[in-house]
């Protein structure tokens, strides 16, 4: 959805979304050059290992209680469990439908959406529309890592400000999709690359398979053998991976790592030129009975790096009920400044859908203002109807 400028009713508490159009469908004037980015404070290593121990919880909990989901032929706990995750703490691309207005087969489209490096060292998704060059006699699996690798020729072509993780170096001798598992085997030697951006790169390849149809699962794999720890930083990895690893990780204030839990969250960047987008921040917060819940209320706390990212929400919001109905997620929320001739900008909108369906797996969301959903975003979007998931996040024309 392209955003457009406010309207008279625009809430007046918006002002800062309303100055960031979304790069939806947005093209650039040119190519220009990529600027360097500014690498991030990678988080403390105990909160990474306490994310990848929650992911192979999280995979042996769903094993437990589905052992006749059980696809995979290795012996080892953690594949078998990593086999059957849920649905809910998967990406939820693979359910998603294209919205109404724009229903039509990706292919059709020629749209892949990667996950790429933004100038203040975040993990962002871009969606390029690739040209037929690009896909002649490639997957889509491999016409996404060749745009995730860096080479002269594709630079001046990504997004301004944006820029791939996977080193100029990197030679990938096979890339297989089989039953919601996509396996990248890269040649020795793995790619190179400083310690805190090895985990930048894992989260970048898993993020952008599971944007794929289908896709749920990734498995890196070198010369045929899985890669079980990152050889600069010295992380183990479980060998079949999901979008429970996260991205861009934070941990909240006050944070018990024993009795912590994972939500990603969608917070709006802003480029050099002036152009937004959305960033996912995997937030470890203290956990809760409901994720739903803890997701939306840290949504509406903002983001922690304040100076880099900006909230879609205010604090005046509150939660009022959140429940899951078949394959939607709805969420009541109250505004004691909003009324229901006041349009909402579309980049508020937007980012609820992104957090709610990421955090319960379900395709489509609900969402009511003060007790109705009888309202228009700045987009002339009405919601008194689920919506889907957004199937392109951050589109940009080449």
């Amino acid at each position: 959805m392209k955003p457009t400028a406010g309207r008279k009713f625009v809430r007046k508490l918006f002002p800062a979304l309303l100055l960031l159009p979304l790069a939806a469908g947005c093209a650039q004037s040119g190519p220009t050059a990529n600027t360097a980015a500014e690498p991030i404070d990678p988080p403390p290593a105990e909160y990474e290992q306490a994310m990848l121990q929650e992911t192979e919880s999280m995979l042996h909990s769903t094993s437990a209680q589905n052992p006749d989901g059980a696809a995979s032929a290795s012996t080892q706990n953690l594949d078998d469990a990593a086999s059957t995750e849920l649905q809910s703490d998967q990406a939820v691309q693979a359910q998603t439908q294209p919205d109404a207005d724009t229903q039509q087969d990706s292919s059709d489209k020629d749209e892949l959406t990667v996950y790429l490096q933004d100038r203040n060292g975040y993990i962002a998704p871009m969606t390029l529309r690739v040209g037929s060059e690009d896909s002649a006699d490639r997957t889509p699996e491999e016409t996404a890592v060749t745009w995730m690798t860096s080479n002269s020729e594709s630079a001046d072509q990504l997004p301004p400000g944006f820029s791939p993780l996977l080193p100029e170096t990197t030679k990938v001798t096979s890339i297989q999709s089989e039953d919601g598992t996509v396996t990248i085997d890269f040649a020795s030697p793995f790619p190179s690359v400083p310690a805190n951006q090895e985990r930048k790169m894992i989260e970048a390849l898993v993020w952008t398979m599971t944007e794929l149809p289908g896709v749920e699962n990734v498995k890196i794999t070198v010369d045929g053998q899985a890669l079980r720890e990152l050889p600069a930083s010295g992380l183990p990895l479980p060998e079949t991976l999901s979008r429970n690893m996260g991205i861009n990780l934070e941990q909240a204030s006050g944070l018990t790592v024993s009795q912590s839990m994972a939500v990603t969250l969608y917070f709006s960047a802003r480029s050099e030129q002036g152009e937004g987008y959305f960033v996912p921040v995997t937030r470890l917060v203290n956990r809760q009975p409901d994720r739903n819940q803890a997701a939306l209320q840290e949504l509406i706390k903002g983001p922690l790096d304040e100076k880099k990212l900006q909230p879609v929400l205010t604090e005046g919001v509150t939660v009022e009920n959140i429940t899951t109905k078949e394959d939607t997620v709805v969420a009541s929320l109250l505004d004691p400044g909003w009324e229901p001739e006041m349009e909402i900008p579309s980049e508020t909108m937007q980012a609820l859908v992104l957090t709610l369906t990421e955090a319960s797996g379900d395709p489509k969301a609900s969402i009511t203002f003060n007790g109705t959903a009888e309202f228009t975003d700045t987009d002339n979007r009405s919601y008194d109807e689920p919506v889907d998931r957004p199937t392109y996040i951050n589109a940009l024309s080449r």
